[in-house]
């Protein structure tokens, strides 16, 4: 063997060495990305990698198999499609492989609406040698995509060039080849009717090739008016199409803010729902637009059907799509074993669980179908035990309630609302002790409503002369005059301070009630009435409040400020129902001056109360913080860090009037930790909000997505968080000068005014060198008047 010869071999030796040793990293990163899916499905890039390594490794069958289980759990991009697709062609060689194929074509095009998809499976029906089935996938792609204004006119194109070739086929002047010329016309004469772009182009295809036609094959009036018409509507669609041509997928709020002005330009009903399509293949993991499109194509069953399932491919964790569908089922007569599959597989699926809403929609169902009473209260049990953590008020128990006191079941009914009333809040509300009056005065028995009024009463004293207002109309309603007199006394027993107060919160003046308070004086006029003398009552004057030292532990107790002028004991009873007292700081002429104490028995009631830290009080935000025990000795600290927090975003721009949950759903599709709005004392907020995320990476992509977009026609600026440190003045710093309203002198600080004053005005002193001002006469003035 040559010494050349034995280089060539042993360069091929060491190049096998190196693609056995990529081989067997591959075979090992494709068993760990394995057992990455075997424990969690939902990892969305792990698919990913697995198709990428397996392409790589050209394990067709493992191929397939990664594909079909990434289909399973998402609906996959166009180019997946394709990708997936081109590969299975190129092993298809047998009728049932093709037929495979094809079955692959059908499944990708429901996913999402891509030209490009419907022209290469028209292409590939073309070698099956089937013209028709060609034909009826063409005209399936133009009922979706013939109308998309900038890539439509690709599949206009194809199916001319399908109609073109099958007319070369027949002799010249033959019957069949004159069809097939019509069948081209017409196709011409369509698509010239619809709004596209470049359509002028095709305009003048069409003029060129009529000119070769036979007479009076064709009317060009017709295609010379639809024509017209489609220029005048693509006018008003080009400026949408350049923004839209602007923009990328990242710019997901804009990009919304831009379908929904061209939605609403449009007329067309199937324009709107190509456009809706377009959408959700840039938005697709953004609810609100899936809502939307599903709202119009409601009363559209087989398009209603199939859209919420593809919403809820794309976003399963939302609870308002889940409601939707359930809602679509029940009103296109869905078969119960269909419904209840749905509400099973959206009780896995929603995020956060459990799911309320998701809940009360599927009891609407049963309620409105179901004449099986046990199987209905079943499932209010089941859902009573599954929501009790996230109904505060209680809405699915006073629903239940309502329900069985229909059916004439009011000693459960009355359980049931013992339970809610056993809760704090619910028993100092009102109106739910109104609610309960209702049920009893509609489907129980008048003592029973006359003992909640009175119970009512009792339980809520700050509402009481509402409460009483309402127990009155009841009496003179449906009681007796005895009845009437008992309400009366009752509500006499209400303190006169509440009384007064209520009136004027609900803005009644007692100049438009002054017989109310007119008592009579035993006499009476001609007529037989009796004369009425007002009652002298002595203004009483407010208490004057001593603030007397807190002799509570301050662990125990909170420190509120930044209250509306307005807010009383009460109101902070009710944001703390756990207090034992409540301390409101009053100046010597009874208002409050905006702060005060909440003290509680146990410091783990303090801490939780912390937690409620700007909670809106009348339109303001309540500050809630520790209580120190000497303002000297403590030194403030700011609640919030001031370094570099790369995980952190600054926004500025936000319009006024969004709130936390907004800026929430602005950024949701990047997985923020925390939103933090920040608010002027009077609640306004000030459109600036801090979003913190996991990680750095999120906090980026976030940024490079939202920055300088705009938000109901204000300008984002979103930033890393690096807020300014803080000055600190030196001990031996001089103060500054201040500058006073009446006074251009700057004036130091701590020193007299007249001092001041007096040390400005003081000349200064000469210089030995400068000439000395000689003081004038009278007698030089005079001189000076008269020789000017």
């Amino acid at each position: 063997m040559s010494l050349m010869e034995e280089d060539t071999c042993s360069l091929s030796d060491s190049s096998n060495e190196e693609d056995d040793d990529i081989e067997s990293q591959l075979v090992k990163k494709s068993s760990e990305l394995e057992s990455e899916l075997s424990a969690n499905k939902y990892l969305y890039d792990v698919h990913i990698e697995v198709i990428n390594v397996y392409r790589k490794l050209s394990d067709l069958n493992s191929l397939r198999e990664a594909y079909q289980r990434f289909h399973k759990y998402f609906p996959l991009t166009p180019q997946l499609w394709l990708d997936w697709i081109r590969d299975e062609i190129r092993i298809a060689h047998t009728p049932e492989e093709r037929r495979t194929v094809l079955s692959l074509f059908e499944e990708a095009v429901e996913d999402y609406l891509c030209v490009d998809l419907w022209i290469e499976y028209a292409q590939f029906s073309l070698t099956l040698g089937d013209l028709e089935t060609t034909r009826s996938i063409i005209e399936k792609g133009l009922t979706y995509g013939g109308l998309h204004a900038s890539k439509g006119g690709l599949l206009w194109d194809t199916l001319r060039e399908v109609e073109n070739a099958h007319a070369s086929l027949h002799p010249k002047d033959s019957v069949e080849w004159a069809n097939q010329l019509k069948r081209v016309a017409e196709v011409f004469k369509r698509q010239l009717s619809v709004p596209l772009l470049n359509m002028e182009n095709t305009y003048e295809e069409w003029r060129e090739w009529s000119q070769t036609l036979p007479d009076n094959l064709i009317d060009p009036e017709q295609i010379e008016w639809g024509y017209k018409k489609a220029l005048q509507l693509l006018e008003t669609y080009k400026p949408f199409e350049d923004r839209l041509d602007e923009l990328s997928s990242a710019d997901a709020v804009e990009l919304q803010n831009v379908y929904k002005e061209y939605i609403k330009a449009v007329k067309d009903p199937s324009t709107v729902i190509c456009l809706y399509e377009r959408a959700v293949v840039s938005l697709c993991l953004t609810p609100s637009i899936w809502e939307d499109y599903i709202k119009v194509a409601f009363k559209m069953e087989e398009v209603a059907l199939r859209v919420s399932k593809k919403a809820l491919r794309n976003c399963p964790w939302s609870e308002d799509l889940w409601i939707i569908r359930l809602q679509i089922l029940e009103n296109y007569k869905a078969d119960e074993a269909e419904i209840v599959s749905c509400f099973e597989e959206g009780l896995t699926s929603i995020n956060p669980s459990p799911p309320l809403e998701f809940w009360c929609s599927f009891l609407e169902y049963y309620c409105r179908n179901c004449r099986d009473q046990p199987k209905v209260d079943k499932l209010f049990s089941k859902a009573l035990e599954h929501v009790q953590t996230v109904d505060p008020s209680w809405k699915l128990s006073r629903w239940y309630a309502r329900l069985l006191a229909s059916r004439g079941d009011l000693a459960e009914a009355r359980k049931i609302w013992s339970d809610i009333l056993s809760d704090p809040n619910m028993k100092a509300s009102p109106n739910a002790w109104l609610e309960f009056t209702n049920i009893e005065r509609q489907y129980g028995e008048i003592h029973k409503a006359r003992s909640v009024f009175k119970r009512a009463l009792s339980a809520c004293k700050d509402w009481a002369h509402f409460i009483g207002e309402e127990w009155m109309l009841f009496e003179r309603q449906i009681g007796s005059l005895e009845d009437v007199m008992k309400c009366s006394e009752q509500l006499k027993k209400i303190p006169r301070g509440s009384q007064v107060a209520t009136e004027s919160d609900t803005g009644h003046r007692s100049g438009n009630f002054k017989r109310k308070h007119e008592t009579t004086n035993g006499e009476f006029n001609s007529n037989g009435t009796p004369t009425f003398k007002k009652p002298r009552v002595e203004k009483e004057k407010a208490p004057v409040v001593v603030n007397k030292p807190i002799e509570k532990d301050p662990k125990c107790t909170v420190f509120v400020s930044n209250l509306h002028p307005k807010v009383t004991e009460p109101q902070l009873k009710q944001l703390f129902p756990n207090a034992l007292l409540v301390s409101l700081v009053v100046d010597k002429k009874g208002k409050s001056r905006c702060f005060g104490y909440i003290h509680f028995s146990k410091e783990e009631e303090a801490l939780t109360a912390l937690a409620r830290d700007r909670t809106p009080i009348d339109g303001r935000p309540v500050f809630i913080s520790e209580l120190k025990s000497d303002k000297l000795e403590t030194k403030k600290e700011f609640k919030y860090s001031t370094n570099t927090e790369e995980n952190k975003l600054f926004v500025k721009g936000l319009p006024v009037t969004k709130t936390k949950e907004d800026v929430e759903e602005i950024f949701k599709k990047f997985n923020p930790v925390e939103v933090r709005l920040i608010f002027k004392k009077n609640g306004q907020s000030k459109g600036i909000a801090y979003v913190e995320f996991e990680t750095k990476e999120e906090a980026r992509r976030a940024l490079e997505a939202l920055n300088s977009t705009r938000i109901d026609d204000c300008e984002l600026f979103v930033a890393i968080s690096d807020p300014p440190k803080p000055s600190q003045k030196k001990p031996d710093e001089t103060l500054e000068p201040i500058r006073h309203s009446r006074s251009r002198l700057q004036v130091p600080l701590m020193v007299p005014r007249t001092v001041q004053i007096k040390n400005i005005s003081e000349k200064p002193t000469q210089n030995d060198d400068s000439p000395a001002k000689v003081k004038k006469s009278n007698a030089d003035f005079r001189n000076m008047l008269l020789n000017s």
